[in-house]
């Protein structure tokens, strides 16, 4: 198949277009027919990815980080016959974790030439889609803050930086939870519901995460104080907090959640507003993956 590329060449600082580059030289070193075009504003990659399916094009690859993949994803998992690649070229880069797909650009690309085709399952909250998680409270603040912080810093340090803002005006929001047959009333610090495993550039919140698997995976810390959730960071950052008496953690394959109107962030990106119903698509995007034991961990 022929990749078709849209590029969102200020992704990462700018890192993407640069390594965007590499790609083109190893394709081109393969002799390897592609194309490809280039963001030129925000939120454009859904319509061009559209653009593209209708001239003809079926292997589209997003270039750029999650919100690029999101936008991208967005416009084919409707579209059965289309396949979807992904450089993962962003800052956090966090749904290429549990895809196992590498932020290198040569190994990226080889993954193109050389992959698998698998099923990847498709959220909604609503009828938007997303391809990683879903959550509300103390990640929203982090999304919120980081983009702030982007204006100034690259790489981790918005993140970092967004991290330690959002501990300083910590609140809770109080829900009722809806997970098939499991209904959570309280006041919770974080909830996230999920497809992929990582969140807000490296935070290994569902740690046992499988795009594939038909099934969300949900978070939920409840209230604590900042004391309590300084001790606790650490363990969710490196996916060590299951177990943990403030944390519940488990499987549905739909959830509703109800609350007074808050933002909720979608693959790292401020999207819709709860109260919300989420969905899965199971096995809904054709995906090119890095085969069996083949792929390096982003």
């Amino acid at each position: 198949m022929r990749p078709y590329f849209i590029v969102n060449p200020i992704a990462g600082g700018g890192a993407a277009g640069e390594k965007f580059e590499t790609v083109k030289k190893y394709l081109s070193e393969r002799r390897a027919d592609f194309g490809y075009v280039l963001t030129d504003r925000a939120n454009q990659s859904t319509s061009l990815a559209d653009a593209a399916y209708e001239a003809g094009e079926r292997f589209i690859v997003a270039v750029g980080g999650d919100g690029t993949i999101n936008e991208v994803a967005s416009s084919l998992y409707s579209k059965p016959d289309a396949v979807m690649g992904i450089c993962p070229f962003g800052t956090g880069n966090d749904f290429a974790r549990v895809l196992n797909v590498s932020t290198e650009p040569d190994e990226a690309a080889a993954v193109l030439l050389g992959g698998q085709v698998r099923p990847v399952d498709i959220g909604l909250v609503g009828d938007k889609p997303f391809t990683n998680i879903a959550g509300l409270g103390f990640d929203v603040d982090v999304v919120i803050n980081t983009e702030k912080f982007k204006r100034r810093f690259h790489g981790m340090v918005p993140y970092l930086l967004g991290i330690m803002k959002s501990l300083l005006s910590l609140k809770a929001i109080k829900i009722r939870l809806t997970a098939d047959d499991r209904v959570i009333e309280r006041e919770v610090t974080i909830c996230a519901v999920g497809n992929g495993s990582h969140m807000g550039g490296g935070m290994h919140a569902l740690p046992k995460a499988d795009a594939c698997d038909g099934l969300f995976d949900v978070c939920v810390i409840e209230k604590v104080s900042l004391f309590r959730l300084l001790t606790l960071l650490p363990k969710f950052i490196k996916g060590r907090h299951l177990g943990n008496r403030h944390v519940e953690y488990f499987r549905a394959g739909e959830v509703t959640i109800e609350c007074e109107r808050t933002p909720m962030q979608l693959d790292g990106e401020l999207g819709e507003y709860a109260p919300a119903r989420l969905k899965l698509l199971p096995g809904a995007l054709k995906m090119m993956l890095p085969k069996a034991g083949a792929g390096a961990k982003a």
